[in-house]
Formats: structure tokens, sequence, C-alpha cells
């Protein structure tokens, strides 16, 4: 009976420490997502059994009502609530480095299939997903628009994980090169300086807005 009771004890305290390590994760990107979207949400991160069975091609996502209203809820999937959790608890990040050496300035600075693209994009990715997700619960419905708007609190959403301010704007600046190569739904040619799409066009800064604040929704 005691082997019995030892590998039962064994599964218990994996999936204890599975479920522990989830609602940590839940925990430290929480504040950042309500920061963004102007009010308390909640973030669900994927549980380990659920990963295995998901079939849906999809990062995170945000219910809506009928009449169009967002629920205070966002769930990601459990790639993306690790990737940010590895970004949250790492002094540095090595994927990143590679933005430094950019020539921001070039048509097309980070191509696809490029060295640094591979290795900076996932992180980059899941630093948008948070983002853009957060967007949702604050009632943006175009995934244009909500795109857009995420890419331009990508450096705010970096430094709050931990990050230096400068390696949250090569972040910024690393997926607005990236949103041209984008999936139709994502992608637009407004998705700069001036336009509608600009949170701030107040000012000739974009994609980040210096000192950096949780961005909002633009006032017009």
């Amino acid at each position: 009976m005691k082997f019995a009771g030892v590998f039962l004890a064994l599964p218990l305290a994996f999936f204890g420490w599975m479920w522990w390590g989830t609602i940590r994760v839940e925990h430290e990107l929480r504040p950042v997502a309500s920061s963004i979207a102007g009010h308390p949400i909640q973030v669900d991160c994927q549980g380990w059994l659920s990963s295995l069975v998901d079939v849906e091609a999809r990062e995170g996502e945000v219910h809506f009502s009928a009449n169009g209203l967002p629920g205070p809820r966002i769930f990601l999937t459990r790639p993306t609530c690790k990737r940010l959790d590895a970004f949250a608890h790492s002094r540095h990040h090595a994927a990143l480095d590679c933005l430094a050496e950019i020539d921001w300035a070039q048509p097309d600075p980070l191509p696809p299939g490029r060295a640094c693209e591979r290795e900076a994009s996932p992180t980059v990715y899941a630093l948008l997903i948070l983002a853009h997700e957060s967007y949702h619960t604050a009632g943006v419905i175009d995934e244009v628009t909500t795109n857009c708007y995420a890419i331009q609190a990508i450096a705010y959403v970096t430094w709050r994980l931990g990050a230096p301010q400068r390696e949250g704007e090569l972040a910024a600046y690393a997926m607005a090169a990236l949103e041209p190569h984008q999936v139709d739904g994502y992608a637009t040619p407004d998705c700069r300086a001036g336009t509608a799409l600009d949170i701030h066009p107040e000012t000739r800064d974009f994609p980040t807005e210096l000192p950096l604040a949780p961005p909002g929704l633009p006032r017009r």
C-alpha cells in the first residue's frame, strides 16, 4: 500500500506543480494586460493537458458577445505563455540581440527567412499576442486595427516584463518590420505614423512613444 501511495503522490505532485506554474504566469501577465486594456482583466494560460489535444490555429483569443462586447478574459496558448514567462524571468534575451545590428531605415529590414527573423520572431510575436488580445478586451474588434495598436504597445509590454527600454524599442521596430509579411486580415499599409491607426498622431514617433507608458486608445 505504501508503494501505491507513492505512485499516486507523484502524478499529483506533478500536476500540482504544473498548475501552480500556470497560476504564477497568469498573475504576472495580468497587470500588464490590464494596463493596456484600461480595466482589470483576467489572463488564462492554457494548461498542459489542454495543449495536448488543442487543434485550433490560434495563439490567443478573446470571446465577444453577440452584441460585440468583449469578455474580461484573455486566453493564451501554452507556448505563448511559456515564451512570455521565460522572457520575464531572463536577465538577457539573446533571441533579440541581433535586432541591435539592423538598419531599420532599409525598405525591408527584417525579411522572412533571414537568421535574425528566425531567431527573434517567436519572442516578438509572443509580446505582440499579449498586447493584441489586451486591445480586444478594450473593445477593439477589427483585427487590422487591433494588430497595429498592439505593435505600438510592444515596447511597453517588453519593458513591463523587465527588459530595458531600448530592447523594447527594438522589439517594436522588429514587429513593425514584420507586419507587412503577416497574413491577410492583419497587415495594412496604414500601420505607420500619421495615419488613422497611429495612437499618437500628434507626434512623429512610431511605433513607440517615449517615455514608455500604457499606450491606450487613440483620442480623436
